[in-house]
């Protein structure tokens, strides 16, 4: 999928990233959003105020159903 951040500390970054549960954020199978291989949480996502540019229906439901929250 293809995010963007609206906060300004990020400077309006634009990129790639998964949800996977193969990464040792993950804890019992809860996928974990990874950007440029770095896990961020859900509360890290509303801050940072990420965008879903593209995504497939079944990756925004599964970011629904992990608990992030986009505009």
């Amino acid at each position: 999928m293809r995010l963007r951040s609206h906060s300004p500390l990020l400077e309006n970054w634009e990129g790639e990233a998964v949800l996977s549960t193969d990464h040792p954020a993950s804890s019992y199978g809860q996928p974990v959003l990874l950007i440029e291989g770095e896990p961020v949480g859900t509360l890290e996502a509303v801050l940072a105020g990420y965008e879903i540019l593209d995504a497939t229906e079944e990756e925004r439901e599964a970011l629904q159903r992990t608990g992030y929250i986009f505009l």
